[in-house]
């Protein structure tokens, strides 16, 4: 049967895996962040197995061919470059693995961008805590949050990485015992285990402690 693909609210491409009883089939989806993105699937059986992964888009493509005709063109093609960049190594991406059931011919699925931000512990504001955040795709079917299976990071080790140079940034003798402490904490959340465990708690709060959640985001992003 066929069923529709509807993609929107991600500033990231998508990898989309798809697992039938008839067999696996791969998509990539280029998405654009204004404007809804639809993809139509043949499905057989009435349940499949879809695996959503975040692609950081080629920017690198298309900062370079952006036409320069003065100096203010050339810093934002700088600007725009470093910006982009620093997103590809500081967030983690996150693939997600979905059980969507009770398909229906032409039924469509929702896909759409989420973020989970961890809290600083860093109460008595000692160290500038290197922030942790996850970007994901969450699917919807019929209005209800489809079970999430699985969770991975897709880039670690860049995010751990970009994490050592930022930490080494903020020198001083505090560095001693910062260094360490940030570091094994970013080890920690961009861990397989960690991830899963954190997204799965995430798809299956129920709605009062999911609003809380991303009540919380919200608050930490706008600081």
């Amino acid at each position: 049967m066929k069923a529709t693909l509807s993609f929107s609210g991600s500033i990231y491409n998508c990898e989309v895996i798809i697992k039938d009883s008839f067999g696996s089939k791969n998509y990539i989806i280029e998405l654009d962040d204004e404007q809804p993105v639809f993809l139509e699937i043949d499905i057989e059986g009435s349940s499949f197995e879809m695996t959503l992964i975040p692609e950081m888009a080629d920017y690198r493509s298309d900062i370079s061919s952006m036409e320069v005709h003065d100096w203010k063109d050339k810093l934002a093609k700088k600007i725009g470059g470093a910006l982009c960049s620093i997103m590809d190594r500081a967030v983690l991406r996150v693939g997600c693995t979905y059980r969507v059931c009770g398909i229906e011919e032409n039924d469509v699925i929702c896909l759409s961008g989420q973020e989970y931000i961890f809290e600083s512990f860093d109460k008595l504001d000692l160290f500038d805590i290197v922030p942790m955040m996850y970007s994901f795709f969450e699917a919807y079917h019929n209005g209800l949050l489809c079970e999430c299976t699985n969770a991975f990071a897709q880039n670690r080790k860049d995010v751990v990485s970009f994490a050592r140079k930022l930490v080494i940034l903020d020198f001083g003798l505090h560095l001693i015992i910062a260094y360490p402490l940030q570091i094994g904490r970013v080890k920690r959340l961009t861990s397989d285990k960690k991830v899963k465990s954190t997204i799965i708690k995430f798809n299956r709060m129920d709605k009062e402690e999911r609003q809380k959640a991303l009540d919380k985001k919200e608050r930490i992003m706008s600081k």
